[in-house]
């Protein structure tokens, strides 16, 4: 297996990805989580979530009830665990990812469930 080093230029955008969908998280609510690195209460119930490079972690507590909220948006949760992850290309700019996440946690944080 090749192991190849990251370039400055990779490990910069990383940095800015964990930066920015950080301030995001905690922008749209997120506390210090015990569980993953950060919670969130959503209608859905409580979110964990975990910034990484390239992706963010997230799984619904109630896995039930994030699965019927994934479901109804169209970007279902894994069924048994609840997990509810995020993952981008390096070449996607970060804006466009704070644009996919700010439409998916729109959707979650304004979702009304019935029964």
């Amino acid at each position: 297996m090749i192991c190849r080093m990251k370039s400055k230029r990779q490990l910069k955008a990383e940095q800015r990805f964990v930066e920015a969908v950080t301030d995001f998280v905690v922008g749209v609510g997120a506390r210090p989580g015990t569980f993953y690195d950060y919670e969130l209460d959503t209608p859905a119930g409580l979110l964990h979530l975990s910034v990484h490079d390239g992706w963010v972690a997230t799984r619904f507590d109630d896995v039930a009830l994030g699965n019927k909220f994934s479901e109804s948006c169209g970007r279902s949760s894994n069924p048994y665990s609840g997990k509810w992850n995020s993952h981008y290309a390096d070449m996607v700019d970060v804006k466009v990812i704070l644009a996919d996440l700010g439409y998916w946690f729109g959707l979650l944080m304004a979702w009304e469930r019935t029964s």
